[in-house]
């Protein structure tokens, strides 16, 4: 059972973002490349706007010099939507973790962010709408779980 809907309806007006961690356990990637087949076809069919493919590495450390880049920025500001969103929803995040990683070139010790494995972002327009995976109120809601939900209603017609 989903702690929140993904979304109520589907009209080709839905943007999704996944952001899929590389150098996941190889475990990991037959379910990656299973959910970013299943949301290609979502695209194909018109059932969403655009699908976008984001990879995350090992972690974004807010402290460090690659924060600063592009990519760094990016993930960082998604990072904090995803925390307000959930927070405005009640729900927590699933997969998050603050990591204390050691610099090689440094011999620092810096604090970063990683991201699941699998994390799904909907937006209508700029706003967004969900994130996943997340967990609430005894139940959790997966990102397998969210796109079945959107295959669902593409049957439905709806």
């Amino acid at each position: 059972m989903a702690v929140i809907e993904p979304i109520r309806r589907l009209d080709g007006t839905i943007r999704v973002e996944l952001f899929v961690r590389s150098l996941a356990p190889d475990t990991a990637r037959g379910q990656q490349e299973a959910i970013i087949e299943r949301l290609q076809r979502l695209e194909e069919r018109g059932a969403v706007a655009s699908v976008d493919l984001y990879v995350a590495g090992r972690c974004i450390c807010p402290s460090t010099v690659a924060a600063e880049t592009e990519t760094g920025q990016f993930l960082l500001e998604r990072f904090e939507a995803f925390s307000e969103w959930a927070a405005s929803n009640d729900v927590a995040l699933v997969g998050f973790r603050d990591r204390c990683v050691d610099s090689s070139l440094t011999g620092e010790t810096v604090t970063g962010i990683t991201f699941p494995r699998l994390c799904l972002s909907v937006y209508e327009g700029a706003n967004l709408r969900f994130v996943a995976p997340i967990a609430g109120d005894g139940d959790q809601t997966t990102v397998s779980d969210s796109v079945k939900v959107f295959e669902e209603r593409v049957l439905e017609g709806t």
